[in-house]
């Protein structure tokens, strides 16, 4: 075999090993290409509506957790479930705004939070049911509404003004479920706050 030749055989297999090396399953991954929502910063107010959010979510979620072992119905055991999971898949979305922006929430209730928390844990069968239905109603408080509509307006990002929309919905569809199991409409004038945002 001449030179030429045997150079030709060795380009060819060099080749073709480069195109099965292109084939390969386990090759990695491309890097993502960094995303621009990465890059933002939140306004001090944007963060505080993401505090506010982020804590209202998780003490919903801590005292509709609560059902499961405190109330006798199963239909509210049901919707405390359906609870709890909205408003840990709120929270999700907050933590991803919040983590797009270089910031982090916490996991941990505040002092006021968690004495509000305390207050259902000696509730128990229709005594629960009742203040958890009349809690789902009055979570929307006038500064939480205020918040709302403020960041779906005038939000400084896209991911906040989506975030307040999509909360207000989650709300509302909860306080029309609660009142429609509380069978009482005027339950939604009743405040059971302890130290609320």
């Amino acid at each position: 075999m001449t030179v030429t030749a045997r150079f030709a055989a060795l380009a060819s297999i060099a080749m073709l090993a480069g195109l099965s090396a292109c084939n390969a399953p386990d090759a990695p991954p491309a890097p993502a290409l960094p995303s621009a929502a990465s890059t933002y910063t939140l306004s001090t107010a944007d963060a505080a509506f993401l505090q506010q959010v982020d804590a209202m979510d998780l003490t919903q979620v801590s005292i509709a957790t609560l059902a499961a072992t405190h109330s006798n119905s199963d239909v509210v055991k049901a919707f405390a479930a359906t609870v709890v999971s909205d408003h840990t898949t709120n929270r999700k979305a907050v933590a991803k705004v919040a983590s797009d922006a270089n910031l982090t929430v916490t996991d941990k209730l505040n002092a006021g939070d968690e004495a509000h928390v305390a207050s259902f844990g000696h509730l128990y069968g229709a005594a629960f049911d009742r203040i958890f239905l009349r809690e789902v109603v009055s979570v929307q408080t006038p500064a939480l509404s205020s918040a709302l509509a403020t960041a779906s307006q005038s939000g400084g990002t896209a991911d906040i003004k989506t975030l307040a929309s999509d909360t207000t919905k989650m709300l509302k569809d909860h306080t029309t479920r609660a009142q429609d199991l509380s069978g009482a409409k005027t339950v939604k004038g009743h405040h059971h706050h302890f130290g609320r945002h």
